[in-house]
């Protein structure tokens, strides 16, 4: 992969959590914070803002899973080209 592509990705990963962790910070404001629907007729609104909380830690947890293999695959290049390295000594 590019070092080209591979920091596009990594931008976008970046760009994405932050959207995420937004809406998160959002819905938890408008679900369980000062800006909590008390009208008992707009509880489901409530419950959908609760879902989104769900949905979007869902798709963070996804997002930086991703993150996670990828810096353990260029760990395990980096420590492949060192024995490689030191085979042709």
């Amino acid at each position: 992969m590019s070092d080209e592509l591979q920091d596009k990705i990594q931008s976008e990963r970046e760009e994405a959590l932050a959207t995420l962790s937004e809406v998160v910070d959002h819905a938890r404001y408008k679900s369980l914070g000062d800006g909590r629907i008390r009208n008992p007729e707009a509880e489901r609104v409530r419950l959908k803002f609760l879902r989104v909380i769900v949905s979007a830690e869902s798709e963070r947890r996804k997002i930086l899973a991703d993150k996670e293999l990828e810096e353990l695959e260029e760990r395990l290049e980096a420590i492949e080209e060192r024995q490689n390295s030191h085979r042709i000594k």
